[in-house]
């Protein structure tokens, strides 16, 4: 299983998130808010998430692509 803390930090951002993870539409891709547990690949979902807390991202059956693996860091949340 992997996990990765991400941050979006406004919708353009999340419609970014999601025209990145449509590349991998065969991998499953978790978003984990708080009680709430939804599939990274839905705008609609993502949005009904509190996106101004980092979001948990879990790939839950296998080691994500080295490809996929660059893209994130793009979202990827840093202490501050």
């Amino acid at each position: 299983m992997y996990q990765k803390k991400i941050f979006l930090k406004d919708l353009d951002h999340v419609k970014h998130f999601v025209e990145m993870t449509a590349k991998y539409d065969k991998l499953k891709i978790n978003l984990i808010s708080d009680i709430y547990t939804i599939d990274a690949h839905s705008i609609i979902g993502i949005v009904s998430l509190d996106i101004r807390e980092p979001i948990t991202l879990e790939v839950p059956d296998e080691e994500p692509p080295t490809q996929f693996l660059e893209d994130i860091e793009e979202f990827a949340y840093t202490e501050k």
